[in-house]
């Protein structure tokens, strides 16, 4: 890792981040997906940061991990893998904005994510509205979203045990 300003590799036939959320629920681990572009040889010091969106060196990171190199790959196809951020090492929640970063051994940043946040999930965000389903009746009910995923793990486990 260089201490110098960072130096950004073109984005075009860059390291592309997969399924970015914009937001990620603090204490629980992260895991990042991203591709390289073909002909890209990894290495086992190439590394994935979590950095504020404004830092201006490789070394103003948050949190690393080390990327993950393939056992085999096929020259001239992109290679899709993925990293994981352990609950413990992830930003406080807050409103700061951060990005995955591709870091390659020779301290160049590779690819970046487009920006996310570390928050508490909002109450409004765990809650589904139900209707009746023949659209009859003008009551509308707010439940908590835990509630149907219970309710509707307990029907499938009921219809399975039903063809027993």
């Amino acid at each position: 890792m260089e201490e110098s300003p960072l130096s950004r590799a073109p984005s075009r036939g860059g390291v592309n981040f997969l399924n970015v959320a914009r937001t990620y629920i603090p204490n629980t681990k992260v895991e990042c997906h991203y591709t390289l572009p073909p002909g890209t040889m990894p290495s086992a010091s190439d590394w994935i940061g979590i950095f504020k969106v404004e830092a201006a060196c490789v070394r103003d990171y948050h949190t690393f991990v080390w990327s993950s190199v393939p056992e085999s790959t096929t020259d001239g196809s992109p290679i899709h893998t993925s990293v994981q951020f352990q609950a413990s090492y992830l930003p406080k929640p807050g409103a700061q904005l951060y990005q995955f970063r591709y870091v390659n051994r020779q301290g160049q940043v590779c690819g970046q994510s487009p920006p996310f946040q570390f928050r508490e999930p909002r109450p409004m965000d765990e809650l589904v509205t139900l209707e009746e389903a023949d659209g009859g009746s003008d009551i509308l009910l707010v439940v908590p979203k835990a509630t149907v995923l219970q309710n509707q793990l307990d029907e499938s486990q009921q219809e399975r045990n039903d063809l027993m």
